[in-house]
């Protein structure tokens, strides 16, 4: 049960810092279109010993590196460039402090020091909301982990550029060099470089995600697509991690036919996603286990409800590690959608099996993700949640439902012109007659 408590945790962390650093990126020069990324302080140096040193498999934290720990804690928090921006960068310090007693066993006497020092931070600073949170998470972090939580991982320093595409517009070529510089920087920060591996997979996944609000040009693809090809080179141990990004950007963007899903429902029945071409597709990844995932069943359940007689489909891809823990939430939230049970491949799995085949493949790191096609399977929206997902799937039906309209009015239109033909040409409509008799 570990595990999936420091995966919502460092969501969290994730979140705060994405609206704490928001104001990081730099606006483009008029004339060059150049973007600067404002890293904090927090970012552009080490302030704390070599992480490597606290990643020991669990064993007790040796009083040496404790008490360097707690030394660079009291550097950093006091440094000038933290108070002139204490929020900022206090925040990060506290982050970088704490994924550092991840992993190896922490005495009662050091959590009592850790517990006494951030009770004297928050009389120093009342009004900050950082040191608050992080002292909420202390505890969990200060009971060993399997392993260390990343920096940019879960710290994030991504922050969405202004102006970028919000429902599948073009994105326009300075806004993906934008994209890729904040990526490039975001990974050579200190605490990252020597690390990629471990470091990348959450800035990578936001790249991806950010992208797929708008749609890429064939050239902006290309473009990425060698920007990946540069990072393998340079990282060749991290190949795998950036073909999986290479996939989401080739086959999951706005504009591209979604890739078949093919796997056994909940009842053992094998099915596939190319099976319901021809309607509108929600094709829904999500978990029991997953809070905003539940968060979503009431809107499923009108979903059904309202499209009942209609081109529409719910599909969903589940993440439960036990079979039945789905099934006895469909069947108790009244979802009754088809949905593939992915969590089959993870048999050790307690609660979350986030890792199945067909949420590698579409390269799913944060639940719910939701993904809306037409009914030629083309991606046309993703992660739209809520009332947005049911107005997504409104203007598809009614975007189908226009295209059917036009092609009976065509069909009409031809049937009428070729009528008023052989009424003005008897002859040659009987012929036609003819003809078709003899077929």
């Amino acid at each position: 049960m570990k595990q999936p408590l420091a995966v919502v945790c460092a969501v969290v962390v994730s979140f705060g810092l994405g609206m704490l650093l928001a104001g990081g990126i730099g606006a483009p020069d008029a004339e060059t279109d150049v973007f600067e990324l404002d890293l904090p302080a927090a970012a552009e140096r080490m302030w704390f010993p070599d992480a490597a040193q606290y990643d020991n498999d669990g064993e007790p934290l040796s009083d040496e590196s404790f008490e360097e720990l707690m030394s660079s804690l009291e550097v950093a928090m006091t440094a000038d460039e933290t108070l002139a921006d204490f929020e900022r960068e206090a925040d990060l310090h506290l982050w970088n402090f704490m994924r550092r007693l991840a992993v190896p066993e922490i005495s009662d006497e050091q959590k009592e020091r850790i517990n006494a020092y951030m009770d004297a931070l928050a009389e120093e600073h009342p009004d900050s909301r950082a040191i608050s949170q992080r002292r909420r998470l202390l505890d969990g972090y200060a009971s060993p982990m399997p392993a260390m939580p990343s920096f940019v991982g879960f710290a994030t320093l991504f922050s969405d550029p202004e102006g970028l595409p919000s429902d599948g517009e073009p994105f326009v070529d300075a806004q993906v060099e934008q994209l890729l510089a904040q990526l490039e920087a975001t990974l050579n920060v200190p605490e990252a470089s020597g690390n990629f591996e471990d470091e990348a997979s959450v800035p990578l996944w936001q790249l991806g995600m950010q992208l797929q609000r708008g749609t890429l040009s064939e050239e902006q693809s290309l473009h990425v697509s060698a920007f990946m090809d540069r990072l393998a080179e340079k990282y060749p141990d991290a190949v795998e991690k950036l073909d999986q990004q290479r996939f989401v950007i080739e086959n999951l963007m706005p504009g591209k036919v979604a890739p078949n899903i093919v796997g056994k429902d909940t009842e053992g029945v094998e099915f596939a996603l190319e099976d319901y071409r021809g309607k509108i597709v929600a094709l829904i990844f999500s978990g029991q286990w997953c809070g905003p995932c539940r968060g979503e069943y009431p809107y499923q359940r009108a979903m059904l409800e309202i499209y009942e007689e209609e081109d529409v489909a719910l599909l969903g891809v589940n993440s439960d590690a036990v079979l039945d823990t789905i099934v006895q939430a469909k069947e108790r939230e009244g979802l009754a959608y088809r949905t593939w049970w992915d969590g089959h491949s993870q048999p050790d799995a307690d609660q979350v099996a986030a890792e199945g085949p067909i949420a590698t493949e579409w390269n799913v790191l944060g639940w719910p993700q939701i993904y809306v096609l037409d009914e030629e399977g083309v991606i046309r929206h993703t992660d739209k949640r809520g009332g947005a997902l049911i107005a997504a799937v409104d203007e598809l039906l009614m975007e189908k439902r226009m295209r059917e309209w036009e092609t009976e009015s065509e069909a009409v239109e031809v049937e009428a012109e070729t009528e008023t033909e052989d009424e003005e040409d008897p002859e040659a409509g009987a012929e036609a007659e003819a003809e078709k008799g003899q077929e």
